[in-house]
């Protein structure tokens, strides 16, 4: 199936895969906020604290929040598993009401800042496994985290956090699946293509995908017990990453449209705020770096919206999509980042942070993909009238050099037999009759006329006595060698070279040239039996240094003494 719709498909797969069925044995839940992180148990559970939702907002600050849960025992059984969402909680502290002194109640802990071997459970999700008596019991949780995010929690059996742990699990195989299918559809494009834009969509494809693992908790178990934070300390480098990348895409995706210089220069500046986060980690404030980039990721989505609207050149896909497709990004992130903050909209956006960070995770590589795609499909369109137009080029080339051939063959042939013309046979004559003269080779020259050729012509007319013309210099041709030269020198007149010859060997060819002719009979269509002879001037070049036009003369002298003497003969030159 093509991308088009596969990427739709797989959102649509996302968003209506059905929840596993659970029922929360939560009572009431209340919130109280501590700004400065100081209050005790004690002072908490001697509070008024305010009724809360199933979701609670955390913004990453320094601020602790403390939840009181009132749970009901199970039907069977009195285990309860506290489901706590999202995984990437740095600390949540639980106390278990009781009597006497709240400073004395039994506490445990658990977060990413905790080794993974210490949990309750064996599994991603963060999670507190307690005794619930009849009928209810009270529970305070304390939450510290440096990330922003959606706090719930639930108290469910234990067989239905098991299959709420199942039913993510398939989650995030989904997610990392469809992202890795962008990922190496995006490896395999560049490959092909080698273009930058694809290169840098792959990168934020590769750095999207890995966040995505390590936010939802699959990177706990591989973390070492001994540093619990390394696996926080990643997911936060690359919280500012997922900022990083698109700004590298992004600027080279715009690039073909000319925006103005003043705003890919703005990219330019938020591209460098990813080195100084880098350092305020390594410097050990994580809080304001994720604080910082928070207000980033909604700073750059606005903007490339701005730049959207700002393209100067029209190009492919059209700057009129690259609008809307970025309008409908950060309409989308708004609706989220807005959620965190007014009950309304957050009673009606239901989603949680791991089903976020998937759909837009999705959304935003869906759409690059289908951006990217259509502009590599308009290369190839590009790349295929190149190289028709080069193919065309090509067979135009040899069609020049084709006719050219001809055009230099036919001005050194002769029409009607195919023969050397005259000019053409005096030049290749000349360069032979050198080499001889240089390397003291013999040399033979014939001059050959066919005997009362007008006479056939006056009888037959013409185009009987171009028949003959040609069936006599094809019986000579066959005679002579490959290597010998042969052309025709006018009317009915040829000229032969003999290569590498002596005297008595060209002797006997020219004997057998006037045999052969003499011995064949003519018969040309519409037409009697015509049996034609020839005479030959023999000339010898016996190792003299003479001009080719001395030596044809010879050749040619003896040729008329043949005919005085009766044609159909030889007549060697003296």
């Amino acid at each position: 199936m093509r991308l088009r719709f596969a990427i739709p498909l797989l959102i649509a797969g996302f968003i209506l895969a059905p929840p596993v069925l659970a029922s929360d044995l939560i009572v009431s839940r209340t919130v109280l906020e501590d700004p400065t992180g100081s209050l005790t148990i004690a002072d908490v559970a001697g509070r008024v604290t305010t009724p809360a939702g199933p979701t609670l907002a955390v913004a990453s600050t320094n601020t602790s929040h403390w939840l009181c849960l009132r749970v009901q025992a199970p039907a069977k059984g009195g285990k309860v598993v506290l489901y706590i969402l999202p995984t990437f909680l740095n600390e949540v502290r639980l106390y278990e009401a009781g009597s006497g002194n709240p400073l004395t109640w039994k506490t445990r802990v658990t977060g990413n800042h905790y080794p993974y071997g210490e949990r309750d459970r064996a599994e991603r999700s963060l999670s507190f496994v307690v005794d619930v008596g009849a009928p209810e019991a009270t529970y305070y949780l304390r939450l510290r985290t440096r990330s922003t995010a959606r706090f719930s929690v639930e108290a469910l059996e234990p067989a239905e956090a098991e299959g709420r742990d199942h039913h993510r699990d398939l989650v995030v195989m989904f997610f990392v699946t469809a992202m890795m299918c962008l990922l190496l559809w995006a490896i395999l494009t560049y490959l092909l293509d080698r273009q930058p834009v694809v290169g840098f969509f792959a990168i934020h494809q590769a750095v999207y995908t890995l966040f995505g693992i390590v936010a939802t908790g699959y990177l706990a178990p591989l973390v070492p017990a001994r540093f619990p934070q390394l696996g926080d300390g990643v997911n936060i480098v690359l919280y500012c990453a997922i900022n990083f990348t698109p700004l590298l895409f992004c600027r080279e995706l715009f690039k073909p449209y000319e925006p103005p210089p003043v705003l890919m220069r703005g990219i330019n500046l938020l591209l460098c705020t990813f080195p100084l986060l880098l350092v305020a980690i390594a410097l050990g404030y994580d809080t304001q770096a994720v604080t910082a980039n928070a207000a980033l990721i909604k700073i750059t989505w606005l903007y490339f919206a701005v730049i959207a609207f700002s393209l100067r050149v029209e190009h492919t896909p059209s700057r009129r999509i690259l609008q809307i497709f970025f309008v409908s990004i950060l309409m989308n992130n708004a609706v989220f980042w807005f959620a965190g903050r007014n009950a309304w909209i957050a009673s009606r956006v239901s989603l949680t942070a791991m089903q976020l960070l998937i759909v837009d995770g999705l959304v935003i590589g869906g759409l690059f993909a289908l951006i990217l795609q259509t502009r590599a499909r308009q290369a190839q369109h590009e790349a295929q009238q190149a190289a028709l137009d080069l193919i065309l080029v090509q067979k135009k080339f040899e069609l020049e050099q084709e006719l050219k051939e001809q055009a230099e063959l036919q001005a050194q042939t002769d029409y009607l037999t195919g023969l050397f013309n005259r000019r053409r046979f005096v030049e290749l004559a000349e360069l032979e009759l050198d080499r001889a003269i240089r390397f003291q080779r013999p040399l033979t020259l014939l001059m050959i006329d066919i005997d009362h050729f007008k006479a056939i012509n006056d009888t037959w007319g013409h185009g009987i006595g171009d028949v003959v013309l040609q069936k006599v210099s094809r019986l000579i041709r066959d005679t002579l060698r490959n290597a010998d030269i042969f052309g025709r020198t006018g009317g009915e007149e040829f000229a032969a070279v003999i290569v590498e010859t002596d005297g008595d060997y060209s002797f006997d060819v020219a004997q057998r040239l006037c045999a052969v002719v003499a011995d064949t009979v003519i018969v040309p269509p519409r037409a009697g039996r015509i049996q034609v002879t020839v005479s030959i001037g023999l000339s010898q070049l016996k190792g003299r240094n003479i001009s080719f036009d001395s030596l044809m003369n010879e050749a040619d002298q003896a040729m008329y003494t043949a005919k005085e003497a009766g044609r159909n003969r030889l007549v060697v030159s003296e």
